[in-house]
């Protein structure tokens, strides 16, 4: 008998051997699913995977970074959607949409999936799920302009930053490809997280994974973009949602394929992209 359910905890190793074997065309090793399921931000007891298993054999995963993280309106629990596969025998008679409305079935907390196949879209549109955003502005280099004083270790502030955004940085040590930054504007003090990827062979995309103070960024994004980028062959990126009022990018990017979530319980300028796959494998976010 066909069972879905979500994986135990002391299911993890299996669950990652699995990934392991089924996606092996993954740029990365056992390690790095481990990595995935190890319930960082979510604890040894958190849910980390969907599973399918006829009789004892596990046959198809659906995989789930979950965290309790801060918002601006307190703790809210998320689930990042990763690494789904059944295999073939199994497709075709319902099993991945079980293994989607169990996944999605926690009515306090909030589903994502920023990475998804352009196969998958009209799947999670069937289970709920709705276009969190489509595109990206874009800013880049300014070689010679005025630069704003740019903190590289916003840590050392001290009660400069808020308790979210201290959080939000310690949540996400160790993570070697996160860049955390403070930038001085006249204004204030602005926090985020980038994410620099070589997308392309000409430049390097800085991807804001987190933007504290989104109103004061719109006000300096010029002069930001020019401080915390290289003077050449790089381009700074901010989803659309995180974009305040009077903001003016250089450019607008559609993204090859739009990101999802389940709408109603976070606005969704408060949906980035930590606390996700995102952030733990070296996933290029298009």
């Amino acid at each position: 008998m066909v069972e879905v359910a979500y994986a135990a905890p002391e299911e993890r190793e299996e669950v990652a051997q699995f990934m392991n074997r089924v996606f092996h065309k993954a740029k990365w090793d056992i390690e790095g699913w481990r990595r995935l399921v190890a319930g960082r931000w979510s604890g040894p007891q958190g849910r980390y995977a969907v599973t399918v298993r006829d009789g004892k054999e596990l046959v198809g995963v659906l995989g789930l970074v979950t965290a309790e993280r801060m918002t601006s309106q307190g703790p809210r629990k998320t689930a990042d959607m990763t690494s789904w596969y059944v295999l073939k025998d199994y497709r075709g008679g319902g099993v991945g949409q079980k293994m989607l409305r169990l996944a999605t079935s926690d009515p306090e907390v909030t589903v994502t999936n920023f990475s998804s196949a352009k196969a998958a879209v009209s799947v999670l549109i069937k289970a709920g799920l709705t276009v969190l955003d489509s595109e990206r502005l874009v800013w880049l280099p300014r070689p010679g302009a005025p630069r704003l004083t740019v903190h590289r270790n916003p840590l050392s502030l001290g009660d400069r930053l808020t308790e979210k955004e201290r959080r939000i940085i310690e949540d996400h040590r160790g993570l070697d490809r996160l860049h955390p930054l403070a930038v001085e504007t006249p204004d204030g003090l602005c926090v985020m997280v980038i994410y620099p990827q070589q997308k392309h062979d000409d430049f390097v995309t800085h991807e804001i994974m987190f933007l504290s103070d989104q109103p004061l960024f719109a006000r300096y994004a010029d002069r930001i973009a020019a401080s915390v980028l290289p003077e050449e062959a790089a381009i700074l990126s901010l989803d659309r949602r995180f974009a305040a009022p009077g903001i003016t990018p250089d450019e607008v990017r559609e993204f090859a394929t739009p990101r999802f979530c389940q709408q109603g319980l976070l606005p969704p300028n408060e949906i980035d992209m930590l606390y996700s796959e995102c952030v733990l494998l070296p996933i290029k976010i298009h």
